[in-house]
């Protein structure tokens, strides 16, 4: 039984430092010098990838997607919520546009973030379908919503949108949509 004790505490405390380093790149950032950070700020500004579709309306929709996603970073539940009824109203395909519905009716910031990983899993397959030109970037972050989550971006720079400031930087590129 002590056996047992001792390697759930063992197991524990690997898990615990597991999950404090998966994101250390974080910290790395804050201990960067405010010119450092504005020269990256300025060279990811020009990796920014600007995507091109194959019809205005499917633009609009990431558009308004890239709207709802910078909401979640910044915590705003309100302008999530003024973002998704832009989403709602401009999708033609009905997953996404249930969604983006569900996102602009709730309150919850938290609930927003668990809709938000089901819309970008509904609006993935729409927009690389429609690309023509540019490129989207799905970014991970392993430990939102418990399981990891996806988000879609035009920079390859991290705003994570699951954790806003409190892991702004916690994430990886994940795949080129081209």
């Amino acid at each position: 039984m002590k056996n047992a004790k001792h390697l759930l505490g063992i197991t524990i405390l690997g898990i615990t430092l597991l999950t404090a380093t998966a994101c250390k790149q974080e910290a790395k950032h804050t201990e960067t010098s405010e010119h450092a950070q504005d020269a990256n700020v300025d060279a990811k500004t020009a990796v920014q990838a600007k995507p091109e579709f194959k019809t205005d309306s499917i633009a609009t929709v990431f558009q308004d997607y890239l709207h709802l996603k910078d909401a979640l970073v910044q915590t705003d539940h309100a302008e999530a919520k003024s973002g998704a009824k832009l989403l709602a109203d401009d999708a033609t395909d009905e997953s996404v546009k249930r969604i983006a519905t569900k996102i602009s009716e709730e309150e919850d910031i938290k609930v927003q973030r668990e809709l938000f990983s089901e819309l970008t899993t509904a609006l993935k397959p729409v927009l690389a379908a429609q690309i023509t030109s540019g490129e989207i970037y799905e970014q991970h972050c392993p430990m939102a919503l418990k399981a990891g989550a996806n988000w879609l971006a035009v920079e390859q720079e991290i705003n994570n949108p699951y954790y806003g400031d409190k892991m702004l930087r916690c994430g990886v590129v994940q795949e080129t949509i081209k």
